[in-house]
């Protein structure tokens, strides 16, 4: 037996991301007997409890904040409104650590075409006030996305469902526009909150989640108890108080000096610091986030492939993850796809910084001893100050000069985002590897930065989409990535890590790869230490 497996397993267990039962099958496999297995279990889990404490407050500073602040799904923006929402509501499903959909409010789901989708609830999950939670506050909730004159982020998402109905108190069966094996994951998206049925006023909603509403100002603070109703496992403090400072510096000072409890948004430049200081942890979270340069193919001169793989080449992936990301990340390898998604390709062979083939691409390209523009932002991405100049020193081996030009940050998205023909650019995480390639690489994708286009892409991303099976489907996405990476007009440097920072008495704030912001069970994992 495999004791490193097997308190694997138990922790996924406690952390709601695998059934007992399955942990009980997987046990069997590995020739535990049930008797044994539910020892195991019972101490696994009663060990990771005994290590969090019940009672006190946690205060936790986020990055965000202001006032367009929500406490109504409809009208999230910001990485607050989602913390929020997870500690007061209980999403349909979630995310666990391997960026995989488990059971939230819907404890099961089946669909065998990819079109028509049942999602079986949990019979045990109250209001705030006492009432049942079904299927009625379910499709209510969704609904509202959808309504005339929404607007909400969500819609777009969502309007590929063209039939939603409640099957009795605890099944919503759903009918989409094609087959979509993704639905599931769509729905960790935090705007996709359940909410009473026929709740329009979000002053003081009504929680089903750990926590309840005290009191709440946008763009300052919310103050949240513990809901002793919640369906699932208590959460341990007391007491969540969420506070929005969006000064970096000011953050940072107030952890080390114990005003708050955990911070989000660690800045890589102080990570040298908050790591020497005394009674804070860093916690670093492997993410699909990602810094990169767009080229874009339908302009002079990155319109040639040959250039567009010279600069490929000339970019020091390795120097990008030590210098700009201080190790914090992982190297990026042409396309948006991350190591942390369940259909990355890791059967493409990773390309390196090589000055001679960015020459001979340089060649062939017409532009040996040439030179680029190469525009640049603080609101391009996290050190993009850092990448350019790094980049443009890259470039000089292969014999190609950088005119590098700093966009001053309020203009950069109407300036030079999508209107030159070489940025440096960047994308937060997305839940699922077809929404991030669709909207940055479709053909007629919202946001296709770089105006790549190619049919067959497309046909593949519509076809992987409804695929079941897994295996096949990954192949499909590994052609996908292989177009990307030899033809197409991104160059990825590195997914960066979420990183947020804590103090040292508090427990159970483990690295999770949708950030600590789209952790659906942040509120109940996390307290202060034994």
């Amino acid at each position: 037996m495999s004791n490193t497996k097997i308190e694997t397993m138990i922790a996924a267990v406690t952390r709601g991301e695998l059934s007992r039962r399955d942990f009980m099958a997987r046990a069997g496999q590995l020739g535990i007997g049930a008797g044994m297995a539910n020892g195991l279990l019972t101490l696994g889990a009663s060990s990771a409890r005994a290590a969090v404490k019940r009672g006190g407050r946690i205060r936790v500073a986020t990055q965000t904040g202001g006032t367009a602040d929500s406490l109504d799904p409809t009208k999230f923006l910001s990485t607050v409104d989602y913390l929020r929402a997870y500690l007061m509501y209980t999403p349909l499903t979630a995310l666990d650590r391997k960026s995989r959909a488990i059971p939230a409010l819907a404890e099961s789901w089946e669909s065998d075409d990819a079109v028509n989708w049942a999602f079986h609830l949990r019979k045990d999950v109250e209001w705030s006030d006492g009432a049942k939670t079904t299927a009625k506050d379910v499709v209510y909730s969704l609904q509202r996305h959808l309504a005339e004159k929404s607007e909400s982020p969500g819609k777009p998402m969502l309007e590929q469902v063209i039939e939603m109905k409640a099957d009795g108190d605890h099944v919503v069966r759903m009918k989409l526009a094609a087959a979509n094996a993704d639905l599931p994951t769509l729905f960790t998206t935090p705007q996709f909150m359940i909410t009473r049925d026929g709740q329009d006023d979000f002053t003081a909603p009504i929680s089903n989640g750990p926590f309840t509403l005290k009191s709440f100002k946008a763009g300052v603070q919310a103050v949240l108890d513990r809901n002793d109703n919640y369906w699932g496992t208590p959460a341990p403090a007391d007491r969540m108080e969420v506070t929005s400072v969006g000064d970096t510096t000011a953050r940072m000072n107030a952890l080390m000096a114990g005003k708050f409890d955990v911070v989000t948004g660690v800045d890589h430049k102080i990570l040298d610091l908050l790591k020497k200081a005394p009674g804070v942890d860093v916690v670093s979270s492997p993410s699909s986030q990602h810094a990169n340069f767009a080229m874009m193919v339908d302009r002079a001169p990155t319109d040639n492939n040959d250039l567009r793989l010279a600069l490929k080449y000339i970019s020091p992936r390795e120097k990008f993850v030590k210098n700009v990301f201080k190790g914090y990340a992982q190297v990026g390898n042409d396309h948006q796809v991350a190591p942390t998604d369940p259909f990355y390709c890791d059967e493409i062979p990773q390309r390196h910084y090589d000055p001679d083939k960015a020459k001979f691409h340089l060649k062939k390209a017409g532009m040996a001893g040439g030179s680029i523009d190469l525009y640049s932002s603080f609101q391009a991405t996290s050190g993009a100050d850092a990448i350019a100049l790094l980049y443009k020193e890259a470039a000089r081996p292969a014999g190609l000069e950088v005119n590098v030009t700093m966009v001053p940050p309020d203009s950069y998205w109407t300036t030079a985002w999508m209107q030159k023909a070489f940025v440096v650019s960047g994308w937060n995480a997305r839940p699922t590897a077809d929404l991030m390639l669709s909207i940055a690489n479709k053909s007629d994708g919202s946001w296709n930065e770089s105006q790549w286009k190619n049919k067959h892409f497309d046909d593949l991303l519509v076809a992987a989409r409804g695929e079941i099976d897994f295996a096949k489907r990954k192949a499909m996405y590994c052609e996908m990535q292989k177009m990307l990476q030899e033809d197409g007009g991104t160059s990825v440097i590195a997914f960066y890590d979420e990183i947020n920072a804590k103090r040292s008495n508090v427990a159970g704030m483990e690295p999770h790869p949708a950030g600590l912001a789209r952790n659906a069970f942040f509120g109940v994992e996390v307290g202060l230490k034994a």
